[in-house]
């Protein structure tokens, strides 16, 4: 049985042997590809001794079961109530600006959003922030310096990023759940906005809601339509 790969802290223990009072932050988003619905971005922190703390089946989001991500979550929530332990934020953007900016420019919006939250970094001098991906977005913080970097499947090796995913993905959801109570026929509380069959039988069957991307190719197509019928 192959095992499930597991975050670790190293990369925040590397930073923190050049930076001793950085804060090192991971951050992660959920909701780059669905045809509706905002992109969320998360940002955690984790101080050193909090640590042992965490759940110890923490691990990137995308291989947790549902039920062991709402766990997971609250978890965290609840030691974040020490925010000397643990600092947890997200910050969305809209389908409707998603529309307007992109969806690059958004995600990385979002995620500046969610560091600007973390307010322990304006009594620091470095601050780092870890970025899962390939493309290392212009961010800042206020910390007196700011250094991003990086890391390809970062939610998988690295501890905070995972944090971070965790809490990007369990408030989409729940963004998403709400959306379904409003547009029931587009099947929102099982595909979470991702272009999933029935999502498209419903939008072929019921057209745009003012949370599509209308951005994003199937649903410009369907609103194609919509002008030629």
């Amino acid at each position: 049985m192959k095992l499930k790969p597991k975050p670790n802290f190293k990369h925040e223990e590397r930073w923190l042997a050049a930076y001793p009072d950085a804060m090192v932050i991971g951050l992660d988003e959920a909701g780059r590809g669905p045809w509706a619905g905002p992109v969320v971005a998360g940002a955690a922190w984790i101080a050193p001794d909090a640590v042992n703390a965490l759940p110890s089946d923490l691990a990137d989001s995308k291989i947790l079961s549902e039920a062991s991500r709402q766990r997971i979550y609250h978890q965290l929530k609840a030691l974040a109530e020490d925010p000397t332990r643990l600092q947890l934020a997200t910050a969305s953007v809209s389908a409707a600006d998603i529309d307007q900016i992109g969806i690059l420019t958004a995600t990385f919006q979002a995620m500046q959003m969610a560091v600007d939250q973390l307010t322990d970094s304006k009594h620091r001098d470095q601050a780092v922030l870890l970025v899962d991906g390939s493309l290392t977005p212009e961010l800042s913080s206020s910390a007196k310096h700011t250094h991003v970097e990086a890391i390809i499947k970062g939610d998988r090796q690295v501890l905070s990023i995972a944090a971070a995913a965790i809490m990007a993905k369990y408030d989409r959801d729940q963004d998403m759940l709400t959306l379904a109570q409003e547009y029931p026929d587009y099947q929102w509380h099982k595909n979470k906005g991702y272009g999933t069959a029935d999502h498209q039988s419903a939008l072929d069957a019921y057209g745009v809601t003012p949370y599509h991307r209308t951005s994003f190719r199937p649903v410009a197509r369907r609103m194609t339509k919509e002008k030629m019928s």
